[in-house]
């Protein structure tokens, strides 16, 4: 058997044992080396899948979708500036929302004209982002750290606004020194200056659980701490804080408050939802039937 021969049968041998991808053989006649080349296939969001947390692409209750548009005019303004582009999403403990802050604060800011979002999820111990979004991954950040894929080949064009996705990627037990290693904060960075116009949400882990978060605090341009009204306790959030003391943080998310205070503090959309949704649509029919 030739060495082209044995070469080719290796690469049919790596078609079979890679799911998810197909592998391509190229030969250079001059060398006499061969190369195989991974195509990863990437998998297609579809926003009818999407799960019913998502609220600004799932037939939105006003009340909760104006509050994501509020939190995103607050973004934009507090960024606009210098632009402070690299965003950190992160929280105190588990289940306080800081996932489904990050990918419904991604959506709201692509889904503006002048605004493209890459949201990256770089929880590796528990990556959720694609659950969310109703699709099954493979490939992701940490195989772009490890060098095993590149970073066009694994993003994924969600087809939601101007929404860019970038998986977790395959689990691995090293994520804090992934997380703050050179070639992580030289991705960052190549992030940052490859599309003037795009910010770039990172969903990590939370704060007081694991030390993956800490380090990229230290080069993204700020973070949003979630906190959830009625889990967080001050302690925990006063913890957190400290844990990122000397980052920007840019703000504070309180989430999941209780209906009774919302209805206090939001009562126009109360008002609205009661009379139909949009207080200048049941004036019109009002008006019609006086005619």
């Amino acid at each position: 058997m030739s060495r082209i021969e044995e070469v080719l049968e290796k690469a049919a041998g790596i078609r079979e044992s890679v799911k998810g991808a197909a592998a391509r053989e190229t030969v250079s006649a001059d060398l006499g080396i061969s190369h195989v080349v991974f195509e990863i296939t990437k998998p297609v969001v579809k926003p009818d899948r999407a799960n019913s947390h998502l609220i600004c692409i799932k037939d939105p209750d006003p009340l909760f979708a104006e509050q994501y548009k509020k939190l995103r005019a607050r973004i934009l303004r507090l960024t606009a500036e210098k632009f402070l582009n690299t965003l950190m999403v992160t929280s105190a403990g588990m289940g306080e929302g800081k996932t489904i802050t990050a990918i419904n604060l991604a959506i709201s800011i692509a889904s503006e004209i002048d605004h493209t979002v890459l949201l990256v999820d770089a929880d590796f111990r528990r990556p959720s982002i694609h659950k969310y979004l109703g699709i099954e991954t493979e490939y992701g950040l940490s195989d772009c750290l490890t060098g095993k894929a590149e970073l066009s080949d694994v993003m994924i064009k969600t087809g939601i606004g101007k929404l860019v996705f970038l998986p977790a990627g395959n689990a691995l037990g090293n994520a804090t020194e992934l997380l703050s290693s050179e070639r992580m904060k030289m991705l960052v960075k190549e992030m940052k200056q490859r599309y003037k116009d795009r910010y770039i949400i990172f969903d990590t882990s939370p704060l007081l659980l694991t030390s993956d978060a800490i380090p990229l605090s230290n080069y993204i341009d700020g973070v949003l701490l979630v906190i959830q009204a009625s889990r967080t306790t001050p302690k925990a959030a006063s913890q957190a804080v400290s844990q990122i003391k000397g980052s920007n943080i840019l703000g504070v998310v309180f989430n999941n408050v209780p209906k009774y205070l919302a209805a206090n503090l939001y009562p126009y959309y109360h008002l609205c939802q009661k009379k139909g949704y949009y207080q200048r649509d049941q004036d019109s029919k009002e008006s019609e039937n006086n005619k």
